[in-house]
């Protein structure tokens, strides 16, 4: 019995958990991580918008109250 498949339990092995390729797994967790990648991304950019916006509406509130009359 030599070590290398044939043909045979090549398409076996093919046929086994069709609905499971190796291929098409491996593809579909990259396009998952990069949408997840994505979100986090888009999330911590709106946080930062949001912080500097209020940081200025807050430092302009600020000098509003310091100018004199």
């Amino acid at each position: 019995m030599s070590l290398r498949p044939s043909a045979r339990t090549e398409v076996r092995r093919n046929r086994y958990k069709v609905a499971v390729d190796a291929e098409e797994g491996r593809r579909r967790r990259e396009d998952n991580m990069v949408e997840i990648r994505k979100s986090r991304r888009e999330e911590s950019l709106l946080k930062k918008r949001r912080e500097g916006l209020q940081q200025l509406s807050s430092g302009a509130a600020q000098n509003q109250l310091q100018q004199p009359l």
